[in-house]
């Protein structure tokens, strides 16, 4: 997923539990997951933008 031109992460089908969806940053490293992935997009904009790397 992009914000702006910056890849802010990853929104993809969880491989382990059919209907969740896994949200990661940049690095992959796993930041949640969701039942819906417009709102693990929504997310992960609201993470990126926030600039807080913890």
């Amino acid at each position: 997923m992009k914000v702006g031109r910056e890849v802010a992460g990853y929104v993809t089908p969880d491989a382990d539990s059919p209907g969740l969806w896994v949200t990661e940053d940049q690095d992959r490293q796993l930041l949640g997951r969701v039942y819906d992935p417009e709102k693990g997009a929504e997310f992960l904009a609201a993470w990126f933008v926030s600039g807080d790397d913890a």
